[in-house]
């Protein structure tokens, strides 16, 4: 089914922004353009996704700043031009230089028929000039579940440790979950990485590595990736107060700071990996001018999209790694030459541009790819994360119930237990009241001056300060016996 997108490919930098705003349907609405003859012809809007008898006739105007261009052009000595609809012959009109929109300079016709059309492209940016902004659009549910598959920790990894883990004040966990996930998309950069994969030399036999995310890459990518050369998709965590920076500008090995394997961007190819990188985004802030995440939460949590509070960010990049340099030191590849052209650690020897570190003498774990030029490199999707305990004692995926009995307090609460049941089902006898706190005991409900219930640490003695303001949803049954 075609859904009328549209948007010129070889347009400069976006702005950052959300997805649609929600239709009555409850879906995020899609963008279209008017065609009809009028004032408003050729202005975009936003309507239900929905079409035929299913839709419910939602409707609001892109922007309510737009002018048509005939206000803002002025007539050229060019060639006549005739309609592409009706073939009568049509003014063509040149956009006025002062056009803020990204369309100064182009010639376009708009036909007493209602027919409008641009007749040259926009003036593209130089590829070595900055490349601002990036659009976010939420994914569908099948998006999400394909993409909570990367971020997949098997049973019994540990979680939690490593030598780049920094975070404190945290509930026992063995699972990250994708809570949220954007599409991220700058067609410049785009168009960089593109051009760059086809300027790059296939690899040897002897130098193709295969990332463990191969199977599962497919499904997300609209084309297939260049095995022979070392495309691949990979992960990469990342901090809060980075994140908006990250988005506008891209990623800049350059500007990296020297780590164990250089000054690069690190990625990963393991959740738990990735885990280590992460630090907290606590709560929205989108209501905070003055805070260091309002700028971030105004364009991700904004119509209809919420805040899960307590969230880690992390990026899925594709990633054009060409024959890899293998290193266990950070100095010396296997083969015993130095790696680095210099003592700044900022580029490879030979014009290669990414490391391999595999497990050995400073890798323990979880092997890792390091890229020192931001030409190999693209963001396809920003994921939210959620740290939670996923697995029961037995090593199966514990099933999520809402309570609905007992204390009426705990009403609406989430529980984890083994879907074996008990023993003698086979089954391990977990269960688990949400959430947890920082000491590994189910949360207590206690109660505001409002009447209004939260969780607090649930040890009589020797308590943590865990406290989550957010208490479960009053039940009908809840209402009724107060």
């Amino acid at each position: 089914r075609i859904c009328d997108f549209f948007q010129w490919l070889d347009q400069g930098g976006t702005t950052l922004s959300a997805a649609g705003a929600r239709c009555r349907c409850g879906h995020p609405s899609h963008l279209r353009i008017t065609r009809k003859a009028g004032s408003n012809c050729g202005r975009s809007f936003w309507t239900c996704a929905n079409t035929g008898g299913y839709s419910c006739g939602f409707f609001q105007w892109e922007s309510d700043d737009w002018e048509p261009p005939d206000s803002q052009s002025s007539s050229t000595d060019s060639e006549d031009q005739s309609c592409k609809k009706c073939g009568k012959v049509v003014k063509v009109m040149t956009v006025n230089e002062n056009n803020q929109k990204g369309n100064a300079g182009r010639l376009y016709y708009r036909c007493p028929c209602g027919t409008f059309d641009w007749l040259s492209a926009p003036k593209p940016s130089p590829l070595s000039a900055a490349l601002p902004g990036s659009a976010e659009y939420v994914v569908d549910e099948l998006t999400r579940r394909q993409l909570q598959k990367l971020f997949d920790i098997p049973c019994g990894t540990k979680t939690g440790v490593g030598r780049d883990y920094r975070e404190d004040g945290v509930t026992p966990y063995d699972y990250l979950k994708v809570e949220c996930a954007w599409r991220v998309s700058n067609h410049q950069r785009e168009k960089r990485y593109v051009e760059f994969v086809k300027t790059l030399p296939k690899v040897g036999q002897d130098s193709l590595v295969q990332s463990k995310l191969s199977g599962m890459q497919d499904a997300l990518l609209s084309r297939p990736l260049e095995a022979g050369k070392n495309e691949m998709l990979l992960l990469h965590g990342t901090k809060p107060e980075h994140l908006y920076n990250i988005l506008f500008e891209g990623l800049d090995p350059p500007l990296s700071m020297d780590e164990l394997f250089g000054k690069g961007t690190y990625l990963a190819e393991d959740a738990a990996k990735v885990d280590q990188y992460l630090t907290k985004d606590p709560a929205w802030k989108g209501n905070v001018p003055e805070h260091d995440l309002y700028a971030l939460h105004k364009k991700l949590y904004e119509r209809g999209v919420k805040h899960a509070n307590e969230v880690y960010y992390a990026l899925v990049c594709r990633a054009a790694l060409g024959e890899m340099v293998v290193t266990q030191d950070g100095a010396t590849a296997v083969t015993g030459k130095k790696i680095f052209k210099d003592q700044s650690r900022s580029a490879l020897k030979g014009g290669k541009v990414s490391i391999l570190a595999e497990v050995g003498k400073k890798v323990k774990r979880f092997r890792e790819f390091v890229v020192f030029d931001p030409a190999a490199l693209n963001i396809d999707f920003l994921v939210a994360l959620k740290r939670v305990r996923h697995y029961c004692d037995c090593g199966q995926a514990a099933v999520q119930r809402t309570v609905t009995n007992g204390k009426p307090e705990n009403f609406g609460r989430d529980i984890l237990f083994c879907p074996l049941g008990n023993a003698s089902g086979g089954g391990c006898k977990f269960i688990q009241m949400l959430p947890v706190c920082y000491c590994g005991r189910s949360a207590e409900v206690q109660y505001k001056k409002n009447g209004d219930r939260y969780f607090r640490c649930g040890s009589k003695r020797n308590f943590c300060d865990f406290k989550d303001w957010n208490g479960p949803p009053q039940s009908k049954r809840l209402r009724g016996s107060s």
